[in-house]
């Protein structure tokens, strides 16, 4: 297998490709990939480009991280990068980075030879992308990158839309207007990619007997931490003992505001500390803002 970092042939790449496209829909952390090209190399002596071309592929070698891979997809001076864990703005702040040595002269060979270059992107958001598909499609980028001018740089839209996840969202709270206020404020909730399932309950016990829990779902639960029957810290142990236990975000109600209650609920596992009474517009905002980190 060809190490993410070094120089590879494209034949030996497009099951890399899919490996990497795979795991962003478990891993949900985008990659981003990135075709260079240079546009003009007429000021070049035929006799450097073969040396210059070498000394290119270089440069753009050093400026990967080891999980990232370079290749070259086939014609002259043209360079494709897939950069693991990277959206556009890596990607675009990655190319800036590139054309800013380039045109400092980074390269001895080429300082006296003006080589302008062009740049597309694809995000990869979804595993709808074909390897052989998004060759072609970086490369016609490339060619209305160039005929925009010299440095310039385009984007492939293509497979940035994520797949709508479902989020299933539990409530457990013994009182039954905080509880019905609570899904209520869920149900407005709107996240792009995700979907809400959600269902409330009553007491602990009633909770921990059904099988909500035990899906592979990624689970916001939202409890209060005094409850009949089994309390929201023993849920909270339970949930925590679990051997997928990451997939579960925690946000914990309570009246009790002290800073050893506090300290003692995120030592056990919560994620989000609600004293109440709380603003229902700052628990939406919450909510939206743990959803949304989930794809950072």
């Amino acid at each position: 297998m060809t190490t993410f970092g070094q120089r590879a042939e494209t034949s030996d790449i497009k099951r890399l490709f899919d490996v990497l496209k795979a795991n962003v829909i478990r891993s949900r952390k985008t990659i981003a990939v990135v075709f260079i090209a240079v546009q003009d190399r007429s000021a070049l002596p035929a006799g450097l480009e073969q040396e210059a071309e070498a000394d290119l592929t270089e440069l753009l070698g050093k400026t990967i991280r080891q999980s990232d891979l370079l290749f070259k997809p086939g014609p002259r001076f043209t360079w494709c990068l897939m950069l693991s864990q990277s959206g556009e703005e890596e990607a675009s702040a990655f190319i800036s980075r590139c054309f800013r040595l380039i045109q400092e002269q980074a390269i001895p060979l080429l300082q006296q030879y003006e080589l302008p270059f062009s740049a597309s992107v694809a995000e990869i958001g979804n595993d709808a992308a074909e390897f052989e598909t998004l060759l072609d499609q970086g490369l016609s980028a490339l060619a209305r990158a160039a005929e925009l001018g010299p440095w310039q740089l385009t984007y492939i839209d293509a497979y940035k839309q994520k797949k709508t996840e479902q989020i299933k969202v539990s409530v457990l709270e013994d009182d039954g207007i905080i509880r019905n206020m609570l899904k209520v404020s869920l149900e407005n909730i709107r996240v792009p990619g995700y979907e809400l399932e959600i269902r409330t309950f009553a007491n602990g016990q009633e909770y921990l007997q059904s099988d909500w829990f035990l899906s592979g779902h990624t689970h916001l639960v939202v409890m209060e931490d005094i409850l009949p029957r089994k309390n929201g810290l023993e849920v909270l142990d339970v949930i925590r003992s679990l051997p997928n236990q990451e997939k579960f975000i925690v946000y914990m109600m309570t009246k009790r505001k002290s800073e050893e209650d506090m300290i003692h609920a995120y030592e056990n596992g919560v994620d989000e500390y609600l004293a109440k009474p709380f603003n229902l517009r700052l628990f939406e905002a919450q909510i939206q803002r743990s959803l949304a980190r989930l794809w950072s």
